[in-house]
């Protein structure tokens, strides 16, 4: 009896202290490199209910501070504490972010980055992002809303950017991206590895995987070839890059004669990867206003509904996919699936509808990939959108169906 009293006693002891200890105010430096030459020091929260420890961001200088730090730590582990309007900041990306790495843990725990506009004048090659690059990197639980543009023609016309909303460039292994929310954001490049609307280039041999990621009013423009939804190029190795549940609408497009535009991967290069459960509606024209004009490009050549170029030697699966949209190319370089074969995918349950190509409703032909028509000129009916959900609710809870039928994806 006493030892049981005992083993109670230790017990109620260790709660005490574990409520004692989520109470006490830690610290946590910024990367080790400093920010600006000095060690940031933010005061650090612990939160058992999901076994989470964690930097705390609660404003836009910190997490401005935070993203644009040199290499970090892969046990670095940062997370928002409330939505951050960046209205009245500056975001300027400076020379010194190009050498950057994200490589820990950042968790938006559902809040929102709203209406960030990012300034530069840098010279040379430019990662346009938030992060800059990554590199083994977990990027997760976060809304974008307003994501925007702030320099000049005339230097978008002298750059080398290479670009997308989270990092230009990944590489390594066990990347990831999840739950992520983006409304009326735009995306711009002007090189030959290209802007992507999460990243721009995937690195040989990175490891990749994306999935529950939600964007309307997304534009990507890229001024040489290559532009993607979610990734401008997937380069060769021995990497894999997994995508599932996928919800996307916006514009896409290039201004190069081997445009290599597509609702996914503008170019996927001689490696591995799978595309699963995804609703795609993209035209490949788009606008994006810029500090004293206004960027406009169509793309003209190899243009997909998921992939503008499939490279020879790449193995790529597309599951339970649909597509709408407008392809504005020459009638044998542009497909529902795929703009560009030099190597085939495979295709289960893989369909559009209503998709323009270059000026009616009728289906290309050449060295491309279409999917299965389910109606030339006008979206399924309801029935239709039933049958081909089931597959997308049974895999995962986050999908639902509007008004339609159509499935859309919650965060």
């Amino acid at each position: 009896m006493m030892r049981k009293l005992l083993v109670r006693r230790t017990l109620v002891v260790y709660l005490v202290a574990i409520l004692a200890f989520s109470n006490l105010s830690l610290s946590f430096a910024y990367w080790a490199s400093g920010v600006a030459g000095e060690d940031v020091v933010l005061t650090s929260d612990v939160t058992f209910g999901d076994w989470e420890f964690c930097t705390p961001i609660f404003t836009a200088q910190e997490f401005y501070d935070f993203a644009t730090s040199s290499t970090s730590l892969t046990t670095d582990n940062y997370c928002l504490r409330n939505d951050i309007d960046f209205s009245s900041f500056t975001w300027e990306y400076l020379n010194a972010h190009s050498s950057n790495q994200f490589q820990g843990t950042f968790n938006g725990r559902n809040y929102t980055l709203s209406n960030i506009t990012i300034e530069t004048t840098v010279s040379g090659t430019v990662y346009l992002s938030l992060f800059s690059r990554m590199n083994g990197g977990t990027i997760k639980n976060v809304g974008i809303e307003n994501y925007g543009m702030g320099f000049t023609v005339a230097y978008y016309n002298s750059s080398s950017i290479q670009a997308g909303i989270f990092a230009g460039e990944v590489t390594g292994l066990n990347n990831v991206i999840e739950n992520i929310t983006i409304d009326n954001a735009d995306v711009i490049g002007s090189s030959l590895n290209g802007a992507g609307g999460l990243f721009g280039q995937i690195e040989d041999d990175a490891e990749l995987v994306i999935r529950n990621i939600k964007a309307t009013n997304l534009t990507v423009l890229n001024s040489s070839k290559r532009a993607g939804g979610l990734i401008s190029r997937a380069n060769s190795g021995a990497g894999q890059i997994i995508i599932e549940d996928i919800d996307l609408q916006g514009n896409i497009a290039t201004d190069n004669s081997t445009s290599n535009t597509g609702g996914i991967f503008g170019t996927f290069r001689n490696l591995t990867g799978s595309i699963s459960r995804v609703v795609v509606e993209y035209i490949a024209e788009g606008s994006i206003d810029l500090s004293d004009g206004t960027i406009t490009f169509k793309s003209t050549n190899y243009a997909g509904g998921f992939v503008g170029n499939n490279n020879s030697d790449s193995i790529l699966t597309i599951n339970d996919a649909f597509y709408t949209g407008e392809l504005y190319n020459t009638l044998d370089k542009v497909g529902t699936v795929l703009g560009r074969k030099k190597a085939d995918i495979t295709l289960s349950d893989v369909y559009y509808s209503k998709v323009l190509f270059v000026d009616d409703y009728i289906p290309s032909s050449g060295s491309i990939i279409n999917g299965t028509v389910v109606n030339a000129s006008t979206m399924p009916d309801n029935t239709w959108w039933n049958t081909f959900y089931a597959d997308f609710t049974a895999a995962n809870s986050l999908w639902t169906q509007d008004g339609t039928g159509r499935p859309i994806l919650i965060r």
